[in-house]
């Protein structure tokens, strides 16, 4: 797992937003914010870390998971999660 690259782990949370909300992937960029690009509310947000936490069998505090805005963060947190 840590070995794995940032775009092969992009590509992996791009994968998850898509099933989670059914979005085309190709809608889906590692600049969309949630919210205002995605259509996440707060609860989609709260399940889609749950959702990445079990992915990658990692665990997001609440601090890093308060600070999930687009899938850029997203993808910061998993490899600060998997870095240490």
């Amino acid at each position: 797992m840590s070995t794995e690259t940032t775009a092969t782990l992009s590509q992996r949370v791009i994968e998850l937003v898509s099933r989670h909300m059914d979005i085309p992937k190709e809608q889906i960029t590692l600049d969309s914010q949630f919210a205002a690009d995605l259509g996440f509310d707060s609860l989609d947000v709260i399940e889609f870390v749950m959702l990445v936490e079990d992915a990658f069998d990692i665990s997001i505090s609440d601090q890093q998971s308060d600070a999930i805005a687009s899938v850029r963060d997203a993808v910061r947190a998993i490899e600060k999660s998997i870095s240490s």
